[in-house]
């Protein structure tokens, strides 16, 4: 009952295995549901396939003994938790807690309890080994002794709770809620003024590579009874539809995605190459992109501010055009409406040759012209040959990606493509390296 939603961030933490167990409740708190509130996470990008993921997610919640709302003067609970979910390019995660309760809420001098444990096995929590000290945000800031942040490696969480109560009614969601573009970009916690009866926890994280410097949960007090749960906690999920498919190769420099999420009135945070853009749901339109791998990610966020923790993404490449290329002699540069760029470099002499210098290159293709009457060249990566390539087709066609090879390692170096035949018409219209 206590760790239900606890269990689902462990799920999260854990790709082939669930948290089957909770950690030790403290011995003098009830065992009444906690009623969490609204999640919160930051996103990384794997260094190794460069793909977006959930580094730090994070929730907060309260308890009461009786299971009901407290009354004035009444003890009840508070809790945090957050979880290192990935963590690709580094061996830890740094976090320090700030607690930052509305008005009207003071603690109660009994034990802090805490703990670090790793999720899928039991966690104690125990009182000591903390200090405390006052937030840069107004609240109260947790560290371990000597003012050592939290240190967390992937798949650990840190669980805290204490007890409080109140000195006057807290209503909960009937008071505005923490839901500022500061606290949904990452920047700050929302100023306890604008957050009405709501418990936030601004977890400064860090050493991670996550977008956000703070991950901001939070929870209302007293929006629900114990058991009916603490508000809408569920994140939406976001789709891009439209646009390139993942991993192709486009003869464009524009796109057009349509963006989407699962709950209406959501709101769009966009990225472009890892540079922040505009956006929102609908229709989205790209120009102006340069020869190379891009990536665009979006992710969307409910009205209740519910983040979707991993968010929609599409990469795709550009080609290098024709202009772009280095050329041997024998090849003229002429212009082709129909051809990728609006130019061709064209040659009938064998033995002449293009090169470009790729770098991290996954995989190689050529964009080249065909016909009944085209030749043939050889693609080589340095002075490895990697395919023979006929651009005979049985019609005249244009802007035709011919995939080449993929490398079985990033390659860097130089690719370059030999004419073999003689007196045949060889149209070549541009280069592409993905580097994804």
């Amino acid at each position: 009952m206590r760790r239900s939603r606890l269990a689902a961030l462990a799920a999260t933490l854990l790709t082939t295995a669930a948290l089957a167990s909770a950690s030790a409740a403290p011995s003098h708190a009830a065992e009444s549901e906690w009623q969490d509130g609204y999640s919160d996470s930051d996103t990384i990008i794997n260094c190794s396939t460069s793909t977006p993921g959930v580094g730090f997610s994070a929730q907060t919640g309260w308890r009461s003994p009786t299971g009901q709302v407290p009354k004035v003067g009444e003890k009840f609970y508070l809790r945090g938790y957050i979880g290192l979910v990935s963590l690709p390019c580094s061996d830890v995660g740094l976090t320090i807690p700030e607690v930052l309760a509305p008005a009207g809420v003071e603690f109660v001098e009994e034990p802090f309890i805490w703990g670090i444990y790793n999720a899928g096995s039991p966690g104690t929590l125990t009182s000591g080994g903390v200090d405390f000290f006052n937030g840069v945000n107004g609240g109260v800031a947790i560290t371990r002794a000597g003012d050592e942040p939290f240190r967390l490696k992937r798949g650990q969480i840190l669980e805290f709770q204490f007890p409080v109560r109140a000195t006057r009614e807290l209503k909960g969601t009937a008071t505005q809620a923490p839901t500022c573009l500061s606290r949904r970009e990452g920047d700050a916690p929302c100023p306890r003024a604008q957050s009405g009866d709501h418990l936030q926890i601004a977890f400064n994280v860090g050493g991670h590579g996550g977008d956000k410097y703070y991950v901001t949960p939070y929870v209302p007090l007293f929006a629900a009874a114990a058991g009916s749960g603490g508000g809408d906690t569920t994140p939406p999920r976001t789709s891009i539809s439209g646009g390139p498919a993942n991993g192709s190769i486009v003869t464009s420099s524009s796109a057009v995605f349509t963006l989407g999420s699962t709950e209406s009135g959501s709101r769009m945070t966009c990225t472009l190459d890892s540079r922040a853009r505009t956006c929102a749901t609908g229709r989205h339109a790209i120009s102006g992109l340069a020869p190379g791998t891009h990536l665009f990610r979006a992710k969307a966020t409910d009205p209740a501010g519910n983040v979707d923790p991993t968010g929609a993404s599409r990469y795709w490449t550009v080609p290098v055009p024709a202009k772009s290329l280095t050329r041997s002699s024998g090849w003229s540069l002429v212009s082709a409406s129909s051809a990728y760029g609006g130019r061709v470099l064209a040659t009938t002499r064998k033995n002449a040759s293009v090169s470009y210098k790729v770098r991290s290159a996954r995989k190689l293709a050529l964009v080249a012209s065909g016909g009944t009457t085209h030749g043939t060249v050889r693609v080589y990566a340095g002075s490895r040959l990697l395919k023979t390539v006929s651009l005979r087709t049985s019609r005249s066609v244009t802007k035709r990606v011919i995939a080449i090879t993929t490398f079985s390692s990033a390659y860097s170096g130089t690719v370059k493509v030999v004419v073999t035949t003689s007196g045949r018409a060889v149209r070549l219209e541009g280069i592409a390296a993905p580097t994804r």
